[in-house]
């Protein structure tokens, strides 16, 4: 899983619980400011060891990366409105930031999240407490707001001699599943993908970055391997 998918995975995430809300990544240019209820999401920097777990997988070589991501997300909410029966009418509006973005931490650790991380091999941890920022940001747009850093685990991989081909070259040994659609295709943050431990083959596959990395030469580079060694002893 590449950091794009993983970053996608969990805004879909988050839009499943907090289907009445916007739901969106943070520091987007040229996007008009949505009404509140608002959640932004903002990635942080991903953290993972400088060399991977490789096997070799017919002559290719298979690389994992144990890598992880804060996400920070921050709630924006108008809070719930205090009604006063005598005037019936809405004379204040209680801040809920908090007691909303807890709730949003029980959904993360229920047995529905749980069952979605294992089904998407991913993992999710908390990174201190829910914060109300209300009194801590000087600026009245958004009213009331909490926040909350979610440390989310998965895995990279990297494939092939130049470790350049892309994910989708992993196949399982007995052929490509159809996608949920049934057209087959790429594997997207959702579909169940080959994982370590299956009977998977390696067809090297390549897509040059949006930055011009990569080649189709260094895609094709194989690593080789032997099945018989000839060992002789020489005596002194």
């Amino acid at each position: 899983m590449r950091v794009s998918q993983a970053k996608e995975l969990f805004r879909a995430l988050t839009q499943e619980y907090f289907a009445g809300a916007w739901v969106t990544f943070s520091r987007q240019s040229r996007v008009a400011k949505p009404n509140v209820p608002l959640v932004s999401i903002t990635p942080g920097n991903v953290n993972r060891p400088q060399n991977p777990s490789y096997e070799n997988v017919g002559g290719e070589m298979l690389g994992y990366y144990p890598s992880r991501i804060s996400m920070t997300v921050d709630l924006f909410t108008p809070g719930r409105e205090v009604v006063d029966e005598e005037m019936g009418g809405t004379v204040a509006h209680e801040n809920t930031a908090v007691d909303d973005m807890l709730a949003f931490a029980d959904f993360l650790n229920s047995e529905h999240t749980i069952n979605w991380c294992h089904e998407n091999d991913v993992a999710i941890q908390f990174e201190g407490d829910v914060q109300d920022l209300t009194g801590l940001v000087n600026d009245t747009n958004y009213e009331f707001r909490s926040r909350l850093v979610v440390l989310l685990y998965f895995t990279q991989k990297v494939v092939g001699h130049a470790a350049v081909a892309t994910e989708d070259s992993i196949q399982p040994a007995g052929g490509h599943p159809p996608s949920p659609g049934g057209d087959g295709g790429e594997d997207q943050p959702g579909q169940d993908a080959p994982k370590p431990g299956d009977d998977i083959v390696i067809e090297p596959h390549y897509e040059q970055t949006s930055s011009g990395g990569g080649t189709e030469e260094l895609a094709t580079q194989t690593t080789g391997y032997f099945t018989k060694v000839e060992i002789k002893e020489d005596k002194a």
